[in-house]
């Protein structure tokens, strides 16, 4: 039984999730910049998984809407009719988050041995066979790696000012996959002083 939990423990902690930013960029000019409205975009198929992400942006960063209150799913696709409604409705910054990749990857864990101690009924009767050895059977994991590019862009001059590709391990959900990104984004973007409050 102690196996058992034990090889539980060591793979929920192998498959936590963990997310980080693996690169970024900065416009030399993009120092402590103050946007007055801001508009989330999250540039994937499935429109709940747009919403969530949008909502997260929005409650992270101050001053933010979501992209799916004022684009439907068909707008949001044309750049033209976009463009315009974003402007027309006064966002002078945005933030669009990319799905990039995913991918998995399966890796063969080897079993290996351990001790147990042989049962016997007296003392000296099961002294002879000391300790003997049982094998833990190996196994294959699946790790799942999630890529999202995020850009922050001026809306007047259509100017990129800041991009950035996080990795997230292993997502348990999509709402923890973006919170996530969120938070290791934002943070990433507090540290180079990309936006001021």
């Amino acid at each position: 039984m102690r196996l058992i939990l034990g090889s539980a423990v060591i793979l929920l902690a192998a498959c936590a999730p963990t997310t980080e930013v693996v690169n970024s960029w900065k416009d030399p000019s993009a120092q402590g910049i103050k946007f007055n409205k801001i508009v989330a975009v999250c540039q994937c198929r499935d429109a709940s998984t747009r919403r969530t992400v949008e909502d997260q942006l929005a409650k992270r960063l101050q001053r933010t809407t979501p992209s799916y209150t004022l684009l439907s799913d068909q707008e949001i696709r044309d750049p033209e009719v976009a463009k315009v409604k974003v402007k027309e409705a006064g966002f002078d910054g945005a933030v669009v988050l990319q799905l990039a990749n995913v991918d998995r990857q399966s890796t063969y864990v080897p079993g290996q041995p351990y001790a147990v101690a042989m049962p016997y009924t007296s003392m000296w009767g099961g002294w002879g066979y000391g300790w003997s050895m049982a094998y833990d059977p190996g196994y294959v994991r699946t790790d799942e790696y999630v890529d999202f590019n995020t850009y922050v862009y001026s809306v007047a001059d259509e100017k990129l000012l800041w991009a950035s590709r996080s990795q997230t391990d292993n997502p348990s959900s999509v709402p923890a996959l973006v919170d996530d990104i969120v938070n290791a984004t934002a943070a990433e973007m507090k540290k180079q002083k990309v936006l001021s409050d």
